[in-house]
């Protein structure tokens, strides 16, 4: 059953899994950091294994796909170049940066053997609380995340990497995570069209490959199915109305949204909606569903995936084109554009005096979603900081710190001369925003670095200093130290607007 899209556990392909792939059985996969690897050497080995099944019986090659946006969500790591992300695309304002950054991320997953990105995200990210989009958008301007969004898909595909447009018909206006709830949009045609659809329309004329589909009910187009499992949306709206002739791939099916239809009912209605590949993720018995539903395999489908893997089916580049120097510098600069001034009262540049103590505090990194890799990756802003002023103290705030935490933080910095404090989400934890307050209250006045979403300013109104660099990336830390020694001038441009005070 080709239309299923298979995920497994380790660095080498189960026999069963491989001798599906020989027989044709099997054409595509979808692979996890968590699962396989975070590391680019064993996962090429991983996709050279499964493409060389696929020669042995005959078959064209595979679709080979990974999470690999940038920012937030990055499934390979340890080598590969860490990019800042979309919202610090959306910072910098510039098409160019998000074609470099589609390249970066076509190249080197390519080298990999990877060659489909579950990416970019067009999302347009209008609601501050939202819990899983955030950073992952380009903002919240459709006619902004649809000029960078398109940037990014030229791109990747121009370096042999398919692009997927997600997660249609848009997340960007939910406060509630598919992975964990049902979630419903109730606006109408009109208000959808002109701000959810809005990118997705421009990509498909653009002509990108592939569109990830949203667990999400539009009341407008379907009044009792998410978009994964209706036909009205995927085979009405999304192929008769917009015309889009690439191929359709369901978001992951063990996400809450969908998965309580149940494993087999959800696929199968996935399927019978329109959907060529439902991602079956970390649903048990993925062969025995590949048996089962091989009845409902549709000719035009099965037509669109063979059309895929043929245009996949492209020469890997050198290896050590995987975090290179070149590619690094494109980080850097996407990073040090991104990096947003919000609010100044003379403080920087900082000139601090040789003696002078600086505190920099961060919260512990964590994955605030499934849909996150934020645990993996150690803040050093302190770091980047100490290399400019030796004199440089590092604490870290507990995920969710109670009162005794932010005591004894506030006791470790009370002599410091200049505190500067990273914050993630912090108009979300209550932690982050009762340090910051308590510091302001006793007369430090912190620095505030927001390192995730720019709303964080809505939690502390009264903060003078506030900066965004939208990533705990190294090269987003190291954008945020430079801006504040006056290395850089802080030139980015808020991607969305910051909401009313919660003081």
């Amino acid at each position: 059953m080709q239309q299923l899209m298979i995920s497994f556990e380790g660095a080498a392909a189960p026999r069963e899994i491989l001798d599906g792939v020989q027989r044709g059985a099997i054409a595509s996969f979808c692979l996890f950091g968590h699962l396989n690897s975070r590391a680019p050497a064993p996962l090429r080995e991983l996709t050279e294994s499964l493409r060389h099944a696929a020669q042995r019986g005959g078959q064209p090659v595979p679709l080979l796909g990974i999470d690999q946006e940038g920012g937030q969500l990055m499934a390979v790591v340890q080598g590969a170049t860490e990019l800042p992300g979309n919202m610090a695309l959306g910072a910098t304002r510039s098409p160019e940066l998000a074609e470099q950054a589609g390249r970066v991320l076509g190249r080197e997953l390519l080298a990999m053997g990877i060659n489909l990105n579950f990416a970019p995200s067009l999302d347009v990210n209008i609601n501050p609380t939202n819990p899983v989009v955030g950073i992952r958008s380009f903002g919240a301007d459709p006619a902004l995340v649809t000029e960078l969004g398109l940037a990014m898909i030229r791109g990747m595909q121009a370096e042999g990497v398919i692009a997927t447009a997600k997660h249609f018909p848009g997340h960007g206006d939910t406060t509630t995570d598919t992975h964990h709830a049902h979630v419903v949009v109730s606006h109408p045609l009109e208000r959808i069209e002109t701000v959810e659809l809005y990118p997705f329309r421009a990509a498909i004329q653009a002509g990108v490959k592939a569109i990830m589909t949203a667990h999400i009910l539009f009341t407008a187009l379907d009044g009792e199915r998410p978009a994964t499992i209706s036909p009205p949306i995927l085979t009405g709206y999304l192929r008769e109305r917009l015309g889009f002739k690439g191929v359709l791939i369901t978001d992951a099916m063990d996400m809450h949204a969908v998965a309580r239809y149940g494993r087999e009912a959800s696929v199968r209605m996935a399927l019978e909606a329109g959907a060529d590949l439902v991602l079956l993720a970390h649903l048990p018995g993925q062969m025995e569903l590949i048996r089962d539903l091989a009845p409902l395999a549709r000719p035009a489908a099965l037509n669109r995936i063979a059309a895929l893997r043929a245009q996949a089916d492209r020469p890997l580049p050198d290896f050590d084109v995987i975090g290179c120097a070149e590619h690094q510098q494109i980080a850097q600069t996407i990073a040090d554009r991104a990096i947003t001034l919000v609010r100044d009262a003379g403080r920087l540049p900082l000139h601090p005096a040789p003696d002078d103590e600086i505190a920099v505090i961060t919260p512990e990194p964590v994955d605030l979603t499934p849909a996150d890799t934020s645990s993996h990756v150690t803040i050093a802003l302190a770091d980047a900081i100490r290399q400019r002023h030796p004199r440089t103290r590092a604490y870290e705030l507990p995920h969710r710190a109670g009162p005794d935490e932010i005591a004894a933080l506030l006791h470790a910095v009370e002599e410091a001369d200049v505190v500067i404090v990273g914050t993630i989400s912090a108009d979300q934890h209550a932690g982050q925003t009762e340090l910051v307050r308590a510091l302001h209250a006793r007369g430090q006045c912190p620095i505030v670095i927001a390192l995730r979403t720019p709303y964080d300013l809505a939690a502390f109104p009264m903060i003078e200093t506030y900066l965004c660099a939208y990533s705990i990336r190294p090269v987003a830390v190291e954008a945020a130290a430079r801006a504040l020694f006056g290395e850089i001038e802080a030139t980015g441009v808020l991607p969305g607007a910051i909401p009313e005070s919660q003081a």
